[in-house]
């Protein structure tokens, strides 16, 4: 029998060809290795916000309206979450370096297309189409890279790799704004252009770098590819997310909104009952009946709901409640992922230590503070009193760390409680996970924003004397996002009294971000809560010392996974590369 189809748990030659994959990969520095795959992922997460907050920029450059450049921005989210499961089943079919270096090259010409768009009639659906080419490419690399780390990591230092790459690339999101703000100097086509290099880099980078994998490929996975699976997957999150991100423009009480919420809820009925009978599943969704895996997923799930939202509303509050350019606006992003780096490192440290259970209760803690100190500093601008920047920073930075201190740790903690499924497929559904995590939190917290931002704008408004109905379409106006009413209301007016309006403005989406921190700092409370349902685990010693040993032994993986902690050793289904 062919080593290339031993995958399964407790195989004796899969334990071979996973021990020779390590010893290759300590021939190559696994920093190395990291560092190709941190230049090809950071792409990604720039491009995440560079894009969204070049928004006014594309829009004129291409002369699209703004449901245009909406469906711009999220086509790429929406193309990823798509091929996401799809792309980790194929990543143990091919080989995890062939499918990252084919998702940089897919990234890399969607970039390349994007920048040359037309400014023509097919200039919406030329640009729909590059960004589905990017939004593949993410897909094909995101799975790729978590199997590459754990399968060339020492098994030691898997959770402290998991942390470092999570918390590069996830600080690689706040360049975005402020590259973007430099870029867009010169013109929107640049925004694209930059990535053509960074994809270069990448591609040779892991091209050299990381090891082969031909061992590794799960040849039973090549043949027996789940297709009605991962067409029921790409069609569940195309009817869930599209509603979610358009919602708040269209309105949640539209039938097409409803209906497409509805089908979503019955496309994934529907997939997870043929997942369950397939002998070869897209995705095993039987992994969510081990509790330990389903509550780091829910905590992961959390965390993205805050993840993505924060770097929008940090901007916008910069930017509109403190006049801040886009450039300094900036800045606060980055004070985010400064606490976020830090504590991604610390946060790995103790998950090695401790466990996860702590993790989740340190991280509720510095959530909770963090945010709850943004909330009470944002308001500060109501009074006229300017804002305490250093007090403001700071409690940004703890709620950096809050996210940060269990964001790579929850990640590690899926890949090793799911014991029949390989990395790929879980790399997959942790980021279908935080995908419908930022989509949703974009979605609840945007209404949330809105519907205070109005109310008190009005309430502002008509105490300093505007007419009810023209302070309430001011409010509607602004409030929803649509400001082309109001703008043209507030320049017919004196500009003495122009400057009072928009100090009510800047004091009134003061008090909208206040209420969208608030609610961000609820997350905490749910991870400690998390954290308390988590079965405990017994001592770090009952964990066996090298769980190779195990299965080479004829040992079984899901005893040592039930009666060991598994995390000192980064958790001991980490020595696993394809499992089923």
């Amino acid at each position: 029998m062919s080593i290339n189809n031993l995958t399964r748990p407790g195989d004796a030659g899969y334990a071979s060809a996973s021990q020779g994959a390590l010893i290759r990969g300590k021939r190559r520095s696994m920093p190395l290795i990291l560092l190709g795959l941190i230049v090809a992922v950071s792409m990604s997460s720039i491009d995440q916000t560079i894009v969204s907050l070049s928004y006014s920029a594309i829009q004129s450059g291409l002369g699209l309206d703004s449901a245009g450049v909406a469906w711009i921005v999220n086509s790429y989210l929406l193309a990823a979450a798509a091929f996401f499961p799809l792309a980790g089943r194929l990543s143990d079919a091919i080989g995890y370096k062939r499918m990252m270096l084919l998702g940089i090259v897919a990234f890399g010409a969607g970039s390349l297309l994007c920048g040359l768009g037309p400014q023509s009639g097919i200039a919406l659906t030329w640009m729909i189409a590059s960004r589905v080419i990017q939004g593949i490419g993410l897909a094909c690399m995101f799975p790729s890279a978590v199997g590459i780390i754990f399968t060339y990591s020492p098994v030691e230092k898997r959770a402290k790799s998991m942390a470092l790459f999570f918390a590069i690339t996830g600080a690689m999101t706040s360049v975005g704004p402020i590259a973007g703000s430099y870029l867009i100097t010169f013109s929107w086509r640049y925004v694209f252009f930059i990535n053509v290099p960074l994809a270069v880099a990448a591609l040779l980078l892991t091209a050299w770098l990381t090891p082969g994998d031909d061992v590794l490929v799960d040849n039973r996975t090549k043949s027996h590819l789940d297709w009605p699976g991962a067409i029921l997957a790409a069609l569940a999150m195309i009817a869930l997310i599209v509603p979610l991100q358009q919602g708040a423009s269209v309105g949640w009480t539209d039938l097409r909104i409803i209906g497409s919420l509805i089908i979503s809820v019955g496309l994934i009925i529907t997939f997870v009952a043929v997942e369950l009978r397939s002998a070869h599943p897209i995705m095993n969704v039987n992994v969510f009946r081990n509790l330990r895996f389903s509550l780091s997923a829910l905590a992961s799930l959390i965390a993205s709901v805050v993840f993505i939202p924060v770097m929008f509303f940090l901007s916008v509050y910069g930017q509109l409640s403190l006049n801040l350019s886009v450039a300094n606006a900036s800045l606060l992003i980055l004070y985010f992922f400064i606490g976020f780096m830090i504590a991604a490192q610390l946060g790995a440290k103790r998950f090695g230590r401790r466990g996860i259970r702590s993790v989740f209760i340190v991280s509720g803690i510095l959530t909770i503070i963090g945010f709850s100190g943004i909330a009470s500093a944002v308001t500060a601008v109501q009074s006229g009193v300017p804002v305490r920047a250093g007090s403001l920073n700071v409690m940004i930075g703890l709620a950096g760390a809050g996210v940060g201190y269990m964001f790579s740790p929850a990640a590690t903690d899926m890949v090793n409680r799911a014991i029949n499924a390989s990395y790929g497929e879980v790399t997959a559904l942790s980021q279908l996970l935080k995908n419908f995590g930022g989509a949703l939190g974009m979605a609840v917290l945007s209404a949330v924003s809105s519907s205070m931002f109005a109310d008190k704008l009005f309430s502002g408004l008509h105490g300093y004397g505007v007419s009810r109905s023209d302070a309430q379409n001011i409010a509607n106006s602004v409030g929803s996002g649509s400001g082309s009413h109001s703008s043209s209301q507030l320049s017919s007016l004196p500009e003495q009294i122009q400057t009072q309006i928009m100090n009510i403005v800047r004091a009134s989406y003061a008090t909208a971000a206040g209420r969208v921190f608030t609610v961000m700092a609820c997350a905490g409370v749910l991870f400690i809560i998390i954290a308390l349902l988590y079965p405990r685990e017994s001592n770090v010693e009952d964990v066996p010392e090298n769980v190779e040993d195990l299965v080479i032994n004829g040992g079984s993986l899901q005893d040592a996974a039930d009666t060991g902690n598994a995390t000192d050793t980064g958790n001991i289904m980490s020595t696993q590369h394809g499992r089923g």
